[in-house]
């Protein structure tokens, strides 16, 4: 929120209904209010300050935090349409994401970084019983996260340092998938899919970081994948829509977002593959509620990366390994980081 003074210009930042006051130079005749008079700022409102300096005076982040429930990777990588071959499928991800911002603003009068650091252990458990819905194969599962979260901030405005470093660990936003729905035909596979992901985990405002978002997402998607067995050739893309709902702990609710996941792989024998894959995230309407004091804003990022699939047989069982790494090289008003998966696939 910007109001006007005699003589200069100045922006006040309001967190949680608190209002900063005080002035330091930003760049030319801008300026940032500050409390002057204490150097024991709050610690949620020191985040506050460094996510809006990192991402916001200059370039203001959409999606509550600078994340969402749209998690890049999470929604397939070899395959993508293809039905589940057996009754159940249990796979298991382990998903780290770093994301490392430093900004200098007023040739280096304003110094602030942050360090965001996620590992997350994602067991999917999916269910398809002999069960045709309108010409196509019924499946559904569960995707339970557990989390450890760490944040580490620090800003520097010449008479004013601090520090800002959190952790969380935990049960993270439970996903439920009602309905999943597989056809085909020859090398043509498409597929529907119903994501929920409901507020599970620990929420806490006075926490810089927890293990939920404190919202529920409705995550509507489609796939196609053609696959070439007599080449070994994957094409696949999935193309969804999340809709969230507002966060009733800070009245904010992140806007609706486009996401597209593409894949190219190409098999190599039976039991090994190598891929590129990619994915492009839009936020087509803005940030809104009470919370959303910055404004109407819209995220963008794009990222790809290799990927390499591997299985054998352990007895009678057969396991799938997958690695992948995705590298966000495009993020508009959202954090930018790498996505890296290890991840086995079983079924019975």
């Amino acid at each position: 929120m910007s109001r006007q003074k005699p003589g200069h210009h100045s922006l006040t930042l309001t967190f949680d209904h608190h209002v900063l006051i005080g002035t330091i130079p930003l760049k030319g005749t801008s300026k940032i209010e500050l409390p002057l008079l204490s150097r024991n700022m709050p610690r949620q409102l020191v985040f506050g300050l460094l996510i809006f300096i990192l991402l916001g005076h200059i370039q203001a982040n959409a999606a509550e935090g600078g994340y969402s429930n749209y998690i890049p990777g999470t929604y397939g990588d070899f395959g993508m349409a293809l039905a589940p071959s057996e009754t159940w499928t249990l796979r298991n991800d382990v998903y780290s994401y770093g994301a490392d911002i430093d900004k200098s603003v007023r040739s280096g009068r304003v110094e602030v970084g942050a360090d965001l650091d996620f590992l997350v252990n994602m067991t999917t458990l999916v269910y398809k019983p002999e069960l045709l819905l309108f010409g196509g194969q019924y499946a559904a599962g569960v995707l339970l996260p557990f989390m450890d979260a760490k944040v580490e901030a620090t800003l520097d405005l010449g008479p004013i340092n601090a520090k800002v470093k959190d952790s969380a660990s935990g049960l993270g936003d439970i996903a439920v998938i009602p309905i999943a729905l597989y056809w085909n035909e020859g090398k043509y596979h498409w597929s529907f899919v119903q994501l929920v992901v409901t507020p599970t985990g620990d929420y806490d405002l006075d926490n810089d970081i927890n293990t939920s978002v404190n919202y529920w997402s409705f995550d509507t998607n489609f796939a196609l994948t053609y696959f070439n067995g007599e080449t070994g050739r994957d094409l696949s893309f999935n193309f969804g829509h999340i809709y969230n709902t507002e966060n009733d702990k800070t009245d904010y609710q992140t806007g609706q977002e486009l996401h597209l996941d593409l894949v190219l792989n190409q098999f190599l024998s039976d039991s090994f593959a190598i891929g590129l894959q990619g994915f492009y995230l839009k936020q087509i309407t803005g940030d809104d509620g009470r919370g959303a004091t910055l404004g109407d804003f819209k995220a963008e990022a794009a990222g790809i990366g290799p990927a390499l699939l591997w299985s054998r047989d352990f007895g009678k069982q057969n396991v799938t390994f997958i690695a992948k790494w995705l590298h966000e090289f495009h993020a508009e008003k959202r954090l930018e980081g790498d996505h890296i998966y290890l991840s086995f696939v079983l079924d019975w």
